[in-house]
């Protein structure tokens, strides 16, 4: 052993003598048949079989990246233990070697003293700067250690620099002042795609030690690193911005990752005693905790798909679905009252702000209430509520009694928004700018509505390039004209729909109203929900004085309305 060091010591060079090792061999690489990939199906069949995990994994990268060295660091800290949580590491220590020919059984042996030696491990994760604060430290080694978080997030990710004979030079400007490490581009690869990482630092002492051409490095998960020094050229090859042959480049890095993967997991059955229940304690945390993410991510989609439902999107069956009768259907409009007059008042800036703040609440209150806005027409809304549109919101069949409940309170609660927005106390209007707009207007800013329910149709409509999904029919006219006809704060309704509300009830069956008022933050008394619809919608929105107006012989141009009623929603009244 002590003979085979002063060889080393006095050639001067590691790599020289190793050099001299393989030399009577010939080429480590015949330079073809290198389309022939090794079983990663064999090896998973071992993998999970054999003890020796980390060394079958060493032979298989060796025979899918064939190189000069392939190498394994063990993350840890000062006490060199395993299975340490990644978070707990300071260091990389240089575990275990595989190389062809006689010098693969030289770093197999004496690959561990080697690297100490010539102080090459254990390579530190973090060093102190001039003023006592700890930092990142500089190299590539070190840098995939230290993101180990990344797997979880973004799974295994190889590193890959191609051009580190031009970083011998200590004399080029990347250098640092000692020309100890320098400033490298190297490839990314997630397994699907390759992207540049700019910016990154290299310690060129160990490019220098092992002559390195190339350098290719992966994270193993919650073991540390693999290294291969030197993969074969013709592996590597580039062209323009790329890969020569990157099919086959990117078969075999996903090969990689594959075993990678499996030996990382076959590597923790060898855990014993208390390193192996923190180890599963470890991963069932941060299984809750994806678990939560999870949750998370699900509840923040269907809160996007609710809202982009509620502003009128639809989904690829809805924009091919073909034209049908829709009997339970209830539809409203609203409309700003004077519009023209403030059109005629202010700059279009600031008309089309007070108008898109109306809208977006038109919009908030229809997904609350599980409405959609079929269209912004003007300063007017459609808004409707019917089965098609349904979609995976409800879980369960809705009658067209909760339908109009639900439309109800969408424009009760609009109004309510839009008297905020008024008097300046409406979130969307942080800076109070509508209320200024309105003393100057001397108009006030309000809105009608009217509603109805029966039959109408709802299919596509458009051009080939831009389609809706939209409602016609007679009731979508009666709910316009009711409209027209209306009054400010009112929702404008039909001798019919009024029959409807009256006994209309909040039972245990209207499941949307409940969720709808449960999620907006209103108090009501629960002991009201017997006593029927009318007075719970009054109980809810606070509303004083007469809750319905009778009209009689409302008009607008051609509509008439013998009989009709307004729902008072004023929330002064």
């Amino acid at each position: 052993m002590i003979k085979l060091i002063s060889q080393m010591r006095y050639a001067g060079d590691l790599m020289s003598f190793l050099k001299n090792l393989v030399s009577p061999l010939g080429p480590v690489w015949s330079g073809s048949g290198f389309e022939n990939l090794p079983d990663l199906e064999r090896f998973e069949r071992r993998v999970f079989r054999n003890k020796n995990v980390l060394d079958l994994l060493l032979a298989f990268a060796l025979e899918l990246l064939p190189a000069k060295q392939v190498g394994l660091l063990l993350g840890t800290d000062r006490t060199g233990a395993p299975f340490l949580p990644p978070d707990q590491w300071d260091r990389g220590i240089m575990h275990k070697f595989a190389a062809p020919g006689v010098a693969g059984w030289v770093w197999k042996r004496f690959g561990n003293f080697i690297v100490r030696y010539r102080g090459l491990s254990p390579v530190r994760l973090y060093r102190e700067n001039q003023f006592g604060d700890w930092q990142a430290a500089d190299g590539i080694i070190s840098f995939v250690l230290r993101k180990h978080q990344d797997f979880y997030r973004q799974g295994i990710k190889i590193l890959i620099i191609d051009n580190l004979p031009e970083l011998f030079s200590s004399d080029d400007p990347a250098h640092d002042e000692q020309g100890l490490f320098a400033d490298a581009n190297m490839f990314s690869y997630n397994g699907g795609v390759f992207n540049t990482l700019p910016g990154l630092r290299i310690n060129t002492r160990i490019v220098r030690q092992f002559r390195a051409k190339n350098f290719v490095c992966a994270y193993i998960p919650d073991y540390g690193a693999i290294v291969f020094n030197t993969v074969n050229s013709e592996i590597l090859e580039r062209r323009d911005n790329g890969f020569l042959d990157e099919p086959l480049l990117m078969r075999r890095l996903n090969m990689l990752i594959a075993s990678v993967e499996m030996a990382s997991l076959a590597y923790l059955g060898h855990a014993r005693g208390r390193p192996a229940s923190r180890l599963i304690w470890r991963k069932e945390k941060h299984l809750r905790k994806t678990a939560q993410e999870l949750l998370s991510k699900e509840e923040a989609l269907h809160t996007q798909r609710e809202y982009l439902r509620a502003v009128g999107a639809v989904n690829e069956q809805q924009i091919n679905m073909p034209p049908m009768i829709v009997a339970d259907g209830v539809y409203a409009f609203i409309d700003m009252a004077g519009s023209a007059v403030i059109r005629q008042k202010l700059p279009p800036e600031d008309y089309f702000y007070i108008l898109n703040l109306c809208h977006q609440i038109s919009a908030d209150n229809a997904g609350r209430y599980f409405c959609r806005v079929d269209n912004f027409i003007g300063d007017s809304v459609f808004l409707v509520n019917a089965s098609p549109f349904d979609g995976d919101t409800t879980g369960m069949s809705v009658d067209i009694s909760e339908r109009v409940m639900l439309m109800i309170m969408a424009l009760a609660s609009f109004y309510r928004e839009i008297h905020q927005l008024c008097q300046g106390s409406h979130p969307l209007d942080e800076h109070g700018r509508v209320p200024e707009m309105i003393d100057k207007l001397d108009t006030p800013i309000s809105f009608r509505a009217g509603m109805d329910i029966g039959p109408a149709m709802i299919g596509p409509l458009g051009s080939h390039q831009r389609k809706i999904v939209t409602a016609i029919g007679k009731a979508v006219n009666q709910a316009s004209r009711l409209e027209s006809s209306g009054v400010k704060y009112g929702i404008h309704i039909s001798d019919r729909l009024m029959k409807s509300i009256r006994g209309a009830r909040i039972t245990p069956d209207t499941h949307l109203i409940r969720r709808a008022v449960s999620g907006s933050g209103r108090d009501h008394d629960r002991n009201l929900e017997e006593a029927g619809f009318p007075e719970f919608f009054r109980s809810v929105f606070g509303i004083q004085g007469d809750l319905f107006e009778k009209r009689e012989n409302a008009s607008y141009k051609e509509f008439t309305q013998k009989i009709s009623y307004v729902i008072n929603c004023h929330p002064a009244r």
